[in-house]
């Protein structure tokens, strides 16, 4: 009996060792697999290791405050003719910018305020961005590239010259210019923080006056087009909820249908 007892405490360190060995030999690669399985949202975060309160916080302003604004989308007519410059400083949308100086013209509103407003909701978070691209590196690819073509692509950019990626930067407010994804690109390509910011804030500076300009120019004429969509901006707003409601129901019908015609078939 004793014979036999001290023949198992002289092998459980043996299969230790092996169990250690054969992790060892399965690599990082292997504990990532794990990871990924266990928490799917691991295969797709930006960071390395475990996220810090910074990661969280950027995340939320690349992804959170984005939807934020997609829900305060049946708002927008309503605040588009009653609080124009309250919506300058949330997005920054020209649209708000071009109705608040309107406004300016037909002395509603100081001119100064609009200015203002739209050059900080148009500022105010982009160096967020800028960071992201910094601390993430080329994990911050992981938000945008759904596939290894759309990596590919990516992964050019980062042969941007800084000179051509300032000028990027500078008119990233025009209509068409992914300007998110040019911040990212910034930090991303180590761009100077103190460059990014000549670059961003002036031009976000230049295309604020455009639009005030635009919008001043209109006047009264765009005042009497506000006043029409202020008369109809109830059933506009509540047209643009059953549409997103009718939306979000017609795609979960025609997914339960085909997941219904796909069960049948099996």
């Amino acid at each position: 009996m004793s014979d036999d007892r001290t023949d198992r405490d002289e092998a459980e360190p043996v299969s230790a060792d092996s169990s250690a060995m054969a992790s060892d030999a399965a690599g990082p690669d292997a504990g990532s697999d794990a990871e990924s399985k266990e928490n799917p949202w691991a295969a797709i975060k930006p960071w390395q290791g475990k996220a810090q309160g910074l990661d969280k916080l950027l995340l939320f302003i690349i992804i959170g405050v984005p939807l934020i604004y997609l829900g305060l989308m049946p708002l927008r007519p309503w605040m588009l003719v009653n609080a124009p410059v309250v919506q300058e400083f949330i997005n920054g949308a020209k649209t708000s910018v071009v109705a608040a100086a309107a406004y300016a013209r037909v002395g509603e509103i100081p001119l100064w305020l609009v200015i203002v407003a739209g050059f900080v909701g148009m500022a105010k978070l982009d160096w967020a961005f800028w960071l992201a691209g910094r601390r993430w590196g080329d994990g911050v690819l992981r938000l945008f590239a759904q596939n290894e073509r759309q990596l590919k692509r990516i992964n050019q950019l980062k042969k941007i010259p800084n000179w051509a990626l300032f000028l990027m930067t500078l008119i990233s407010r025009c209509p068409g210019i992914p300007g998110t994804l040019v911040y990212l690109v910034a930090g991303w390509t180590r761009m100077r923080l103190s460059l990014f910011l000549v670059a961003d804030l002036l031009g976000c500076l230049i295309f604020t006056l455009i639009w005030t300009f635009l919008g001043y120019q209109l006047g009264e004429a765009a005042v009497d087009i506000l006043k029409v969509i202020d008369k109809y901006a109830l059933w506009l707003t509540l047209a643009l909820i059953v549409g997103i409601f009718a939306i979000s129901f017609f795609k979960e019908y025609r997914k339960q249908k085909k997941a219904a015609g796909d069960a049948s078939e099996d």
